[in-house]
Protein backbone atom coordinates (compact mmCIF):
# COMPACT_ATOMS: atom_id res chain seq x y z
CA UNK A 1 0.00 0.00 0.00
CA UNK A 2 3.01 2.30 -0.49
CA UNK A 3 1.14 4.02 -3.33
CA UNK A 4 -1.64 5.07 -0.92
CA UNK A 5 0.93 6.51 1.49
CA UNK A 6 2.63 8.49 -1.29
CA UNK A 7 -0.68 9.87 -2.56
CA UNK A 8 -1.67 11.00 0.93
CA UNK A 9 1.68 12.70 1.48
CA UNK A 10 1.35 14.60 -1.80
CA UNK A 11 -2.22 15.71 -1.07
CA UNK A 12 -1.27 16.81 2.44
CA UNK A 13 1.59 18.88 1.05
CA UNK A 14 -0.55 20.71 -1.50
CA UNK A 15 -3.46 21.07 0.93
CA UNK A 16 -1.20 22.89 3.37
CA UNK A 17 -1.48 20.20 6.04
CA UNK A 18 1.11 18.74 8.35
CA UNK A 19 3.11 15.88 6.85
CA UNK A 20 3.61 14.46 10.35
CA UNK A 21 0.14 12.89 10.29
CA UNK A 22 0.14 9.07 10.35
CA UNK A 23 0.04 7.66 6.81
CA UNK A 24 -2.95 5.52 5.93
CA UNK A 25 -2.09 1.91 5.18
CA UNK A 26 -4.55 -0.94 4.68
CA UNK A 27 -4.32 -4.23 2.81
CA UNK A 28 -8.10 -4.12 2.32
CA UNK A 29 -9.87 -1.24 0.62
CA UNK A 30 -12.05 0.49 3.24
CA UNK A 31 -15.73 1.37 3.16
CA UNK A 32 -16.07 5.18 3.19
CA UNK A 33 -19.04 6.55 5.16
CA UNK A 34 -19.87 10.23 4.73
CA UNK A 35 -21.80 12.67 6.88
CA UNK A 36 -21.87 16.45 6.73
CA UNK A 37 -22.07 17.37 10.42
CA UNK A 38 -21.14 16.16 13.90
CA UNK A 39 -24.68 14.90 14.50
CA UNK A 40 -24.32 12.81 11.33
CA UNK A 41 -20.88 11.34 12.11
CA UNK A 42 -20.27 11.22 15.88
CA UNK A 43 -21.79 7.74 16.42
CA UNK A 44 -19.82 6.35 13.49
CA UNK A 45 -16.55 7.83 14.72
CA UNK A 46 -17.11 6.50 18.23
CA UNK A 47 -17.74 3.02 16.76
CA UNK A 48 -14.31 2.90 15.10
CA UNK A 49 -11.60 0.73 16.62
CA UNK A 50 -7.92 1.62 16.14
CA UNK A 51 -8.89 5.05 14.84
CA UNK A 52 -6.64 7.74 13.38
CA UNK A 53 -7.62 11.31 12.46
CA UNK A 54 -6.64 12.92 9.16
CA UNK A 55 -7.22 16.49 8.01
CA UNK A 56 -6.89 17.22 4.30
CA UNK A 57 -7.61 20.83 3.40
CA UNK A 58 -10.43 21.63 5.82
CA UNK A 59 -12.04 18.17 5.65
CA UNK A 60 -11.78 15.61 8.43
CA UNK A 61 -11.42 11.87 7.90
CA UNK A 62 -11.28 9.29 10.67
CA UNK A 63 -9.94 5.85 9.72
CA UNK A 64 -10.43 2.73 11.79
CA UNK A 65 -12.30 -0.55 11.83
CA UNK A 66 -15.87 -1.67 12.38
CA UNK A 67 -16.32 -5.39 13.00
CA UNK A 68 -12.66 -5.86 12.10
CA UNK A 69 -13.03 -4.34 8.61
CA UNK A 70 -11.43 -1.02 7.61
CA UNK A 71 -13.81 1.95 7.52
CA UNK A 72 -13.13 5.64 6.94
CA UNK A 73 -15.63 8.20 8.24
CA UNK A 74 -15.61 11.41 6.22
CA UNK A 75 -16.96 14.64 7.73
CA UNK A 76 -17.76 16.35 4.43
CA UNK A 77 -19.27 19.57 5.84
CA UNK A 78 -22.51 20.82 4.31
CA UNK A 79 -23.26 21.53 0.69
CA UNK A 80 -22.56 20.50 -2.87
CA UNK A 81 -19.03 21.94 -3.09
CA UNK A 82 -17.89 20.35 0.16
CA UNK A 83 -19.35 16.96 -0.77
CA UNK A 84 -17.69 16.99 -4.21
CA UNK A 85 -14.25 18.03 -2.98
CA UNK A 86 -14.15 15.79 0.08
CA UNK A 87 -15.33 12.77 -1.93
CA UNK A 88 -12.64 13.22 -4.58
CA UNK A 89 -9.93 13.62 -1.91
CA UNK A 90 -11.19 10.55 -0.06
CA UNK A 91 -11.18 8.37 -3.17
CA UNK A 92 -7.71 9.50 -4.21
CA UNK A 93 -6.34 9.05 -0.69
CA UNK A 94 -8.08 6.04 0.85
CA UNK A 95 -9.13 4.06 -2.28
CA UNK A 96 -12.49 2.94 -0.83
CA UNK A 97 -14.27 -0.15 -2.15
CA UNK A 98 -17.62 1.57 -1.61
CA UNK A 99 -19.05 4.90 -0.48
CA UNK A 100 -22.17 5.46 1.64
CA UNK A 101 -23.40 9.03 1.97
CA UNK A 102 -25.81 9.29 4.89
CA UNK A 103 -27.42 11.77 7.25
CA UNK A 104 -30.55 13.84 7.73
CA UNK A 105 -32.99 15.11 5.11
CA UNK A 106 -36.15 17.12 4.69
CA UNK A 107 -39.19 15.17 3.61
CA UNK A 108 -40.80 15.78 0.20
CA UNK A 109 -43.21 12.85 0.21
CA UNK A 110 -46.16 13.56 2.55
CA UNK A 111 -46.28 9.84 3.32
CA UNK A 112 -42.90 10.13 5.06
CA UNK A 113 -42.51 11.35 8.64
CA UNK A 114 -39.67 12.12 11.01
CA UNK A 115 -37.46 9.05 11.64
CA UNK A 116 -38.48 7.29 8.41
CA UNK A 117 -35.42 6.31 6.37
CA UNK A 118 -34.97 6.59 2.61
CA UNK A 119 -32.64 4.18 0.81
CA UNK A 120 -31.75 5.90 -2.45
CA UNK A 121 -32.97 4.12 -5.53
CA UNK A 122 -31.36 7.08 -7.29
CA UNK A 123 -30.64 10.79 -6.85
CA UNK A 124 -30.60 13.96 -8.92
CA UNK A 125 -29.30 17.51 -8.96
CA UNK A 126 -32.37 19.56 -8.09
CA UNK A 127 -30.56 22.83 -8.84
CA UNK A 128 -29.63 21.80 -12.40
CA UNK A 129 -32.53 22.79 -14.61
CA UNK A 130 -33.35 24.86 -17.66
CA UNK A 131 -36.22 27.33 -17.40
CA UNK A 132 -38.67 27.50 -20.27
CA UNK A 133 -38.95 30.89 -21.98
CA UNK A 134 -41.32 33.55 -20.72
CA UNK A 135 -41.61 37.21 -21.69
CA UNK A 136 -41.00 40.23 -19.47
CA UNK A 137 -43.97 40.93 -17.24
CA UNK A 138 -45.26 37.34 -17.36
CA UNK A 139 -44.12 36.63 -13.81
CA UNK A 140 -41.87 33.91 -12.41
CA UNK A 141 -43.16 30.34 -12.45
CA UNK A 142 -40.70 27.97 -10.81
CA UNK A 143 -42.66 25.01 -12.16
CA UNK A 144 -41.74 25.92 -15.73
CA UNK A 145 -38.49 23.92 -15.80
CA UNK A 146 -36.86 20.82 -17.24
CA UNK A 147 -34.06 19.01 -15.43
CA UNK A 148 -30.58 19.09 -16.95
CA UNK A 149 -28.99 15.68 -17.40
CA UNK A 150 -26.16 14.43 -15.18
CA UNK A 151 -23.42 14.89 -17.79
CA UNK A 152 -24.48 18.32 -19.07
CA UNK A 153 -21.36 19.99 -17.68
CA UNK A 154 -18.94 17.27 -18.85
CA UNK A 155 -17.96 17.75 -22.47
CA UNK A 156 -16.24 14.36 -22.65
CA UNK A 157 -19.53 12.59 -21.80
CA UNK A 158 -21.90 14.52 -24.04
CA UNK A 159 -23.15 11.38 -25.75
CA UNK A 160 -24.79 9.96 -22.62
CA UNK A 161 -27.88 11.58 -21.14
CA UNK A 162 -28.83 10.54 -17.60
CA UNK A 163 -31.09 12.53 -15.30
CA UNK A 164 -31.04 10.30 -12.22
CA UNK A 165 -27.96 8.52 -10.84
CA UNK A 166 -28.81 5.02 -9.54
CA UNK A 167 -27.40 3.53 -6.34
CA UNK A 168 -25.22 0.44 -6.43
CA UNK A 169 -27.30 -2.74 -6.39
CA UNK A 170 -25.19 -4.67 -3.88
CA UNK A 171 -25.06 -1.79 -1.41
CA UNK A 172 -28.79 -1.28 -1.73
CA UNK A 173 -29.37 -5.01 -1.21
CA UNK A 174 -27.40 -4.88 2.05
CA UNK A 175 -29.47 -1.90 3.23
CA UNK A 176 -32.71 -3.72 2.51
CA UNK A 177 -31.40 -6.95 4.07
CA UNK A 178 -31.03 -5.28 7.48
CA UNK A 179 -34.10 -3.03 7.39
CA UNK A 180 -35.88 -5.11 10.05
CA UNK A 181 -33.18 -4.05 12.52
CA UNK A 182 -34.49 -0.49 12.33
CA UNK A 183 -37.63 0.05 14.44
CA UNK A 184 -37.88 3.84 14.93
CA UNK A 185 -39.73 4.35 11.62
CA UNK A 186 -40.33 2.78 8.24
CA UNK A 187 -37.75 2.24 5.51
CA UNK A 188 -38.45 2.84 1.84
CA UNK A 189 -36.57 3.02 -1.43
CA UNK A 190 -36.86 6.54 -2.81
CA UNK A 191 -35.36 9.33 -4.89
CA UNK A 192 -33.13 11.98 -3.33
CA UNK A 193 -33.04 15.61 -4.50
CA UNK A 194 -29.73 17.38 -3.78
CA UNK A 195 -29.15 21.13 -3.85
CA UNK A 196 -27.70 23.95 -1.75
CA UNK A 197 -31.17 24.89 -0.55
CA UNK A 198 -33.31 24.42 2.53
CA UNK A 199 -36.78 24.54 1.00
CA UNK A 200 -39.71 25.47 3.25
CA UNK A 201 -42.26 26.40 0.58
CA UNK A 202 -44.65 23.49 0.69
CA UNK A 203 -46.04 24.03 -2.82
CA UNK A 204 -42.52 23.96 -4.28
CA UNK A 205 -41.67 20.82 -2.29
CA UNK A 206 -44.79 19.09 -3.55
CA UNK A 207 -44.02 20.20 -7.11
CA UNK A 208 -40.64 18.44 -6.99
CA UNK A 209 -42.21 15.37 -5.41
CA UNK A 210 -45.05 15.16 -7.92
CA UNK A 211 -43.12 16.06 -11.08
CA UNK A 212 -39.72 14.48 -10.39
CA UNK A 213 -40.58 11.84 -7.79
CA UNK A 214 -38.38 13.18 -4.97
CA UNK A 215 -38.81 11.55 -1.58
CA UNK A 216 -36.56 13.95 0.31
CA UNK A 217 -34.06 16.78 -0.07
CA UNK A 218 -30.51 17.24 1.21
CA UNK A 219 -27.24 18.79 0.05
CA UNK A 220 -24.63 16.08 -0.48
CA UNK A 221 -25.93 12.86 -2.03
CA UNK A 222 -25.88 13.75 -5.73
CA UNK A 223 -22.45 15.45 -5.79
CA UNK A 224 -20.89 12.52 -3.92
CA UNK A 225 -22.64 10.07 -6.26
CA UNK A 226 -21.40 11.95 -9.34
CA UNK A 227 -17.79 11.87 -8.15
CA UNK A 228 -18.12 8.14 -7.38
CA UNK A 229 -19.50 7.58 -10.88
CA UNK A 230 -16.47 9.31 -12.39
CA UNK A 231 -14.12 7.08 -10.36
CA UNK A 232 -16.19 3.91 -10.77
CA UNK A 233 -16.74 3.43 -7.03
CA UNK A 234 -20.01 1.80 -5.82
CA UNK A 235 -22.25 4.34 -4.08
CA UNK A 236 -25.35 4.39 -1.87
CA UNK A 237 -27.36 7.23 -0.34
CA UNK A 238 -29.13 6.72 3.01
CA UNK A 239 -31.16 9.51 4.62
CA UNK A 240 -33.37 9.80 7.66
CA UNK A 241 -36.24 12.28 7.62
CA UNK A 242 -35.38 14.95 10.19
CA UNK A 243 -38.16 17.39 9.25
CA UNK A 244 -41.17 17.50 6.97
CA UNK A 245 -42.62 20.81 5.81
CA UNK A 246 -45.57 19.11 4.07
CA UNK A 247 -46.53 17.55 7.41
CA UNK A 248 -45.60 20.55 9.58
CA UNK A 249 -42.91 18.53 11.40
CA UNK A 250 -39.99 20.62 12.68
CA UNK A 251 -36.31 19.75 12.40
CA UNK A 252 -34.92 17.22 14.90
CA UNK A 253 -31.14 17.00 14.29
CA UNK A 254 -30.66 14.07 16.68
CA UNK A 255 -32.35 11.79 14.15
CA UNK A 256 -28.88 11.67 12.61
CA UNK A 257 -27.83 9.34 15.43
CA UNK A 258 -30.45 6.77 14.46
CA UNK A 259 -29.38 6.92 10.83
CA UNK A 260 -25.75 6.28 11.73
CA UNK A 261 -26.65 3.24 13.83
CA UNK A 262 -28.57 1.81 10.87
CA UNK A 263 -25.70 2.48 8.48
CA UNK A 264 -23.36 0.49 10.72
CA UNK A 265 -25.65 -2.50 10.19
CA UNK A 266 -25.53 -1.93 6.41
CA UNK A 267 -21.74 -1.94 6.46
CA UNK A 268 -21.59 -5.16 8.47
CA UNK A 269 -23.90 -6.91 6.01
CA UNK A 270 -22.04 -5.54 2.98
CA UNK A 271 -18.70 -6.75 4.34
CA UNK A 272 -20.20 -10.16 5.14
CA UNK A 273 -21.49 -10.47 1.57
CA UNK A 274 -18.09 -9.42 0.16
CA UNK A 275 -16.39 -12.16 2.17
CA UNK A 276 -18.63 -14.97 0.91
Amino acid sequence: MRKVAIILAVILRFAGCSESLPLYESELRPVLIQGAMKVETDILISALAESHDYTIGHWRYVAGKIGGYPVVVSVTRCGVMNASASTALAIETFKPCAVINQGTAGGHDPALHIRDIVIASDCFNASAWKALKSAKGKGVDYRNINLIDVNFYDEYENGEEITFLPSDGKLKASALAVKDKYTAGKIIEGRMASYDTWENRVDNILFFHEKFGSSCEEMETFPAAKVCRIYGVPFLGVRIISNSAPNGEEYIPETGHECQAFVIEIVKDYVKEMNK
